[in-house]
């Protein structure tokens, strides 16, 4: 079976498209865009690390550095060109969506919701526009990675380094969000690009809204099988699943019970309900509202221009050639 599943493996590799990187070693550690052990520095009692070869290491580089570009990684690559390329333009800002899902076509009404919310945080809080360059839809439902696809399913995710916002077959659904007045693919989008700017509202919440960690109180929560099989932490009392080990001190201000996982989840959340339904959010956590509100540029909503590109003209970005230099931190005995 192991080795059915290698040789797909590689045949899906061979099926890939050549990218343009050549990767050339160095002697001067200062020359290095990356570095490289030959021997792991860690390592557990009594285990040694074995030497990798060259040909790893190279791999390794390969692999951090292809993995900095979404349009170069072999998770998108395999999937060939998209179904649907849709550019648009926010204040002079470049945002272009990619549809791989064949069976859940980016409608009007999808462009509609986009542009809308865009419009609404560009006149919020426009830094968004500095962090996200690329909207991705992708054809595949991954199970949840919070232990229960009921309670905690997977609507999309951010690869923040590749400024780029995910959106799963689920996320694209219309019917309502967990805030109902956002349709799911709208709450989707608003809260994944809140991911992008959670970083502004951080330190006054974790000031004014303290979290704790379900290990520290153990007298509260224990460890069980999730509907997947995986451990996660449940209260003895309520039965209630804290999928990622943390819990609010004051839940009560939490305005969904997806905003209880931890403190980052409760901020893009909240930033749902800001835009969406605000008088709610104002009602459950004055508080919450009022460093969102702190931080509201109140701007004039700005023009979006959308344009669907003719599926003949469908194209992902120029991967530009490039020469990727690494060095080898070599055995203290060796370099001697």
């Amino acid at each position: 079976m192991k080795e059915k599943q290698a040789t797909a493996l590689e045949s899906v590799k061979k099926d890939l498209p050549e990218l343009p990187f050549t990767y050339v070693r160095v002697q001067n550690p200062e020359e290095g865009q990356y570095r490289e052990w030959r021997v792991y520095p860690v390592y557990f009692e009594n285990q040694e690390n074995p030497p990798r070869t060259d040909e790893e290491i190279i791999e390794s580089v390969k692999k951090q550095h292809e993995a900095k570009q979404w349009y170069t990684t072999e998770y998108w690559l395999k999937k060939g060109l998209p179904a649907e390329q849709i550019e648009l333009t926010i204040n002079g800002r470049s945002i272009t969506v990619y549809n791989f899902n064949t069976e859940k076509p980016f409608s009007d009404k999808h462009v509609d919701s986009t542009v809308k919310v865009f419009q609404e945080l560009a006149a919020r809080f426009p830094e968004f526009l500095e962090k996200i360059r690329w909207i991705l839809i992708d054809n595949v439902q991954p199970t949840s990675l919070l232990g229960d696809d009921e309670l905690y399913p997977t609507n999309g995710k951010v690869a923040r380094e590749q400024q780029a916002v995910i959106i799963m077959p689920r996320g694209m659904a219309t019917f309502p969000h967990r805030l109902p007045k956002a349709s799911n693919f709208e709450g989707t989008l608003v809260h994944e690009t809140g991911h992008l700017i959670q970083a502004q509202f951080e330190d006054d919440w974790r000031k004014k809204f303290p979290w704790s960690y379900c290990f520290d109180n153990q007298e509260e929560w224990e460890i069980r099988k999730a509907q997947n099989g995986e451990n996660r932490w449940f209260n003895k009392k309520t039965g209630e699943m804290s999928p990622q080990g943390q819990y609010p001190l004051q839940p009560e201000q939490c305005i969904t019970n997806y905003a209880q996982q931890k403190p980052e989840e409760d901020i893009c959340e909240s930033l749902v309900a800001y835009i969406f339904e605000p008088e709610r959010l104002r009602k459950v956590s004055p508080a919450k509202y009022a460093i969102l509100a702190s931080h509201d540029k109140k701007q004039k909503r700005p023009k979006v221009s959308v344009h669907r590109v003719a599926k003949s003209k469908i194209s992902l970005p120029k991967r530009e050639p490039a020469t990727i230099r690494y060095y080898i931190e070599e055995p203290k005995e060796k370099r001697e």
